[in-house]
């Protein structure tokens, strides 16, 4: 009897272990994805962020910001943080920006970092330190897409900044819809 127990515990606890793990790594490997969103997932995380009270917004956005180039989540991070960049929010914008400057839980991207920044920056912003801190971080993108041949030109930048304000007024049309 108990060399049954103990054959069925030796055979057993490797693939449970192995389970476990397989299921870690799942979880691990969706942190570290880096696929772009489509539109009807941007919709639904601005649904989703717009349900939660503004004050718990905004400390769940500095908690991220503090900590973003080591996140232990950097996909959740981002996700949280282009739901409220979407509706407007500019400290999730700065944040979404510098997510794709430095591809953290998103693939790079230069052109939809300094697409980012621009956006944010037309925010009426209060604090002049963040402001300016913004300002410089918008400049730091810019000189890098201006660095690469061909570089885009001031049109071309203006254009990125456009779209992505097209963009976010007909998903925030269309999240409106979703949640009435």
């Amino acid at each position: 009897m108990h060399r049954r127990l103990l054959l069925a515990i030796t055979i057993a606890l490797p693939l449970i272990i192995a389970l476990a793990a397989a299921a870690q790594e799942s979880s691990n490997a969706s942190e570290y994805a880096k696929t772009r969103l489509n539109k009807q997932e941007v919709i639904d995380l601005m649904v989703k962020a717009g349900t939660m009270p503004a004050q718990q917004q905004s400390s769940k956005l500095d908690s991220i910001w503090k900590d973003l180039p080591a996140s232990k989540t950097p996909r959740s991070d981002f996700l949280f943080c282009a739901g409220l960049a979407y509706s407007g929010n500019y400290k999730a914008q700065r944040c979404v920006a510098s997510a794709y400057e430095n591809g953290i839980g998103i693939v790079d991207d230069l052109s939809e970092a300094y697409a980012w920044y621009g956006v944010a920056l037309e925010n009426r912003i209060s604090d002049k330190a963040a402001k300016e801190l913004l300002e410089a971080d918008a400049d730091r993108v810019k000189q890098k897409l201006l660095a690469n041949y061909p570089h885009p030109t001031e049109d071309d930048l203006d254009d990125l900044v456009r779209a992505q304000k097209s963009r976010m007024a007909q998903y925030a049309e269309e999240a409106r819809k979703a949640t009435k």
